[in-house]
């Protein structure tokens, strides 16, 4: 139940995906419109507001701890589902924060409506934005070819020492399955 995303997606038919860039051949992406899947309603106003999410320095790596949520997507036939961006929101704790980067996590569905096989890790990606809303574009747009249920993990890169944690904020109305959650030493499991 987190306040999960805002994910830039984008559809284009399989042959009209690239044009030739307007300073010579290289290729950028032609984006008509932009579809964007939002959680950002309903955000926690009462505890628990957040989970944690976040990639501790090595002396605190006992610590790692993952959270995820799924999203739908349904592609009709001949088109690709590009995401572009992923807006989330979060909060440090008090005195906390900045984080150094996100690790954004992509998984398959899997039995039981958890996070499956992994499809896309980008590590130490920059980010914009401030508490309470982060923004990840990603490096080049990921296409999704398949329609159905995906799982999307974000996780703050941030050092405990000095700059404490990092929470990823929780929503009170659920979409879909609820969001999942796992620390370094265990596998995910639906979100307490």
């Amino acid at each position: 139940m987190l306040l999960l995303l805002a994910v830039c997606a984008v559809y284009f038919a399989l042959g009209q995906r690239y044009v030739t860039g307007s300073s010579g051949g290289e290729n950028t992406l032609r984006a008509p419109n932009c579809t964007t899947l939002s959680q950002y309603d309903n955000a926690a106003t009462e505890p628990p507001l957040g989970i944690g999410s976040q990639q501790f320095e090595p002396a605190m790596a006992a610590f790692d701890d993952q959270a995820a949520d799924d999203f739908a997507v349904n592609v009709p036939e001949h088109n690709v589902f590009y995401i572009t961006q992923v807006r989330v929101m979060g909060e440090y704790s008090k005195g906390g924060g900045p984080a150094s980067s996100f690790n954004v996590y992509l998984y398959r569905d899997a039995p039981g409506h958890l996070p499956g096989e992994q499809i896309v890790a980008l590590r130490n990606q920059p980010y914009t934005g401030t508490p309470p809303d982060f923004t990840i574009d990603f490096p080049t747009p990921l296409g999704l070819f398949d329609p159905g249920t995906y799982w999307i993990s974000v996780q703050a890169v941030q050092n405990f020492n000095p700059n404490g944690q990092w929470f990823w904020h929780n929503r009170t109305v659920q979409s879909n399955s609820g969001a999942a959650w796992r620390t370094r030493e265990t596998s995910m499991a639906p979100a307490a």
